[in-house]
């Protein structure tokens, strides 16, 4: 795990993490390399794992009703995604995920890390934590940038949050 290591102990989703810990982790995950281009994975699929970015750029998109697809983000080195496969029993992707450039990622098997926590695993406890960071700032982002629209950014949550609730 060596340079792969220090990578992972920069990033926001690790902090706290003792090396035993980080090794538990590892254990899990695979790495894996995306070209240009590749998708990561698509809005509606399943969600199976919960995904890191180690090097590169991807964008976020989402397919609207009427069929037009709107980049929500581009995210780099450090970014978490798929962590509301974590969460929710059944969970399905909620937007499609893009490699800008080459891009080096880690997946962790929600399955797996799930009983990491059930077992109360002090680790993927941290872990957790740290999403909920993560989910947080991202919650106040999307609140800032809704304000931002005015009523018609607030029409638009309001469908997509009773669509994806209900």
């Amino acid at each position: 795990m060596g340079p792969l290591r220090a990578v992972l102990t920069s990033m926001p989703l690790f902090e706290g993490l003792t090396p035993a810990e980080l090794d538990v982790l590892f254990d899990l995950a695979e790495v894996r390399t995306l070209k240009a281009a590749q998708r990561l994975f698509t809005e509606g699929e399943l969600s199976d794992a919960l995904w890191l970015v180690l090097e590169g750029d991807v964008e976020v998109s989402k397919r609207a009703a009427d069929n037009t697809v709107t980049l929500l983000a581009e995210m780099g080195k450090g970014a978490a995604l798929g962590e509301l496969s974590l969460f929710r029993a059944t969970a399905r992707r909620s937007a499609t995920v893009t490699a800008i450039c080459p891009v080096t990622v880690l997946r962790i098997p929600v399955t797996s890390f799930r009983k990491l926590i059930a077992a109360s695993d002090l680790g993927a406890l941290k872990v957790v934590n740290n999403l909920a960071h993560q989910l947080a700032d991202r919650l106040v982002a999307l609140n800032d940038k809704l304000l931002s629209e005015g009523r018609k950014g607030l029409s638009v949550a309001r469908s997509e949050l009773r669509r994806t609730v209900w």
